[in-house]
């Protein structure tokens, strides 16, 4: 009887003792870095066009973050009828960073809603289904919309289907229109970083770059 009760009584410190671990255990994982299928969703409007050497680290930064397991591709957007995929899904560095650098100022009226939900579309259809992949757009935006027709909540229902988040790094050498691309960040749970210099730039699309990998 001793012995039974004695044998109950370690059956229970070691229980006790166990139960902390799996709980540290299970928030690690809640935590880990988890492999990513994005799109680099890029303004080449004209009123980037003294900011260009700038949009283009912006990009290149991101794609440099890139893991083994993570995918991307390459939009450039002005008006509507000039929304390009520059590159399709590839896990090579180095295509995404050659369609980087050949992207190029053009006239237009913005249309980033448009843009956004031709990005949208192409991941959902595209994106690879292995396991554990968290879907992302990086927007690289002022955030000034003028000539989209896609309604805004049509987009952020597309997004939210396909459980897409929107993270913008938003720039400019005059000003930041923040309507849009808060809301299209908020409601899909992604953020906005607003980038003023070239010295604060690395550190925006660092925090991008981590939150767009955990849940």
């Amino acid at each position: 009887m001793i012995r039974f009760v004695a044998a109950f009584l370690i059956s229970i410190v070691v229980f006790c003792a166990h139960v902390p671990a799996q709980d540290k255990a299970v928030a690690s994982k809640s935590g880990e870095k988890l492999p990513v299928s994005y799109g680099l969703v890029v303004d080449n409007s004209g009123s980037f066009r003294t900011l260009l050497d700038r949009v283009v680290s912006a990009a290149a930064d991101v794609v440099e973050d890139n893991g083994a397991e993570d995918e991307a591709f390459v939009v450039t957007f002005v008006d509507t009828p000039k929304i390009v995929l520059r590159q399709e899904f590839t896990f090579k560095k180095s295509e995404l960073h050659d369609a980087v650098q050949n992207m190029f100022i053009e006239g237009g009226q913005t249309a980033i809603l448009d843009a956004v939900k031709s990005a949208a579309d192409y991941l959902s259809q595209n994106a690879r289904s292995d396991g554990v992949r968290l879907h992302a757009l990086v927007l690289v935006t002022d955030g000034e919309d003028r000539a989209s027709v896609s309604k805004i909540e049509d987009v952020i229902k597309i997004l939210k289907e396909n459980n897409i988040r929107v993270f913008v790094v938003a720039m400019s050498d005059t000003k930041i229109f923040p309507k849009v691309i808060d809301r299209l960040a908020k409601e899909t749970g992604g953020i906005v970083v607003v980038s003023k210099t070239r010295a604060d730039l690395g550190a925006a699309v660092k925090q991008i770059s981590a939150q767009m990998r955990t849940r």
